[in-house]
C-alpha cells in the first residue's frame, strides 16, 4: 500500500511537472511570438520610414539636377555674353590697332606681353588684316614672332579639324 502511495505520489509529481514544463514552455512560445511581432511592428515602421526618406531624397535629387541644368544653362548664355563682350572690345581694339602707326603698336604690344597679356595679344592680331600682321610679326621681338605663329598654326589646325568633323 505504500508503495502504492509512492507510486501514486510519483506518477502526480512527474505529471504536475510535465504541466508545469509544458506551461513554461507554452509562456515562453507566448512570449517570442510577442517580441516576435514588436520586432515586426517595428521594421515594417521602419521600412516605412526608410522608403519615405528615400522618396523625398529622390525627390530632392531630382530637384537638384533640375537646378543644376537651369545653372548650366544660365553659365553658358553668360559665358557666351562675356565672349560676345570679348569680341567685340577685341574687335574694337583691333580697329584702332590697323589705324595706328607700326612702331606705337609695336610698343603696345610688347609692354602687354611683358604684363603677362600675351592672349590679348593674339586675340586682336588674329583680327588684324593679314598684310599689317607681317609688318607687326617683323617688328616684334623674334621669340614672340615665333609664339603667334606657333598659336597661329595650333588654331588653324583646330579650325580644320573642327571644319572636318
Amino acid at each position: 500500500m505504500v508503495k502504492k502511495i509512492i507510486l501514486l505520489i510519483a506518477i502526480y509529481n512527474i505529471g504536475f511537472a510535465a504541466l508545469m514544463q509544458e506551461g513554461n514552455l507554452y509562456r515562453e512560445k507566448k512570449e517570442l511570438m510577442s517580441v516576435k511581432n514588436e520586432l515586426n511592428d517595428f521594421y515594417e515602421k521602419k521600412e516605412l520610414e526608410y522608403q519615405k526618406r528615400k522618396a523625398e531624397l529622390e525627390a530632392l535629387q531630382t530637384k537638384i539636377k533640375a537646378e543644376e541644368e537651369v545653372i548650366l544653362k544660365l553659365r553658358d548664355k553668360n559665358q557666351q555674353i562675356l565672349d560676345e563682350i570679348k569680341r567685340v572690345k577685341t574687335t574694337k581694339a583691333m580697329k584702332l590697332y590697323d589705324k595706328m602707326k607700326l612702331g606705337v603698336v609695336v610698343n603696345i604690344f610688347n609692354k602687354m606681353i611683358q604684363e603677362g597679356k600675351f592672349d590679348e595679344v593674339f586675340d586682336i592680331i588674329i583680327r588684324m588684316k593679314e598684310k599689317r600682321v607681317i609688318q607687326l610679326l617683323k617688328k616684334l621681338d623674334t621669340e614672340v614672332s615665333e609664339k603667334i605663329m606657333e598659336k597661329m598654326r595650333v588654331l588653324k589646325k583646330q579650325k580644320s579639324k573642327q571644319g572636318g568633323k
